[in-house]
């Protein structure tokens, strides 16, 4: 049996939040969105618009090349660089092992 994996902008967004110190709740509330929606991008469930992309990258002054390295597919259409995939899949790995725990508080 094939094992859903999340994509790799869902894992970096995650990550994002965790090493701003943010719960799901306080990030949606600065992206102006919902935090069932939140926790559906973590998670994997639903796609990243680039509407959104933009929200995280005004916000957080984060430059959209660097939240769109961690894209697979833009657009429904694959990316064409494979061995940045690779690249940005071992960098992905290294966040996730020096990331923040979740945060417990829940206001």
């Amino acid at each position: 049996m094939k094992k859903n994996r999340r994509p790799m902008i869902n894992d970096a967004l995650r990550l994002l939040r965790l090493y701003l110190g943010l719960s799901q709740k306080e990030l949606a509330n600065v992206l102006d969105i919902s935090q069932s929606m939140v926790s559906e991008i973590e998670s994997g469930t639903k796609s990243v618009s680039m509407e959104l992309l933009e929200r995280y990258s005004e916000n957080f002054d984060v430059r959209m090349s660097q939240l769109l390295f961690f894209a697979e597919e833009l657009e429904g259409e694959p990316v064409k660089t494979r061995g940045k995939l690779i690249i940005a899949s071992h960098v992905l790995s290294l966040l996730e092992k020096l990331s923040p725990k979740e945060l417990s508080h829940a206001p």
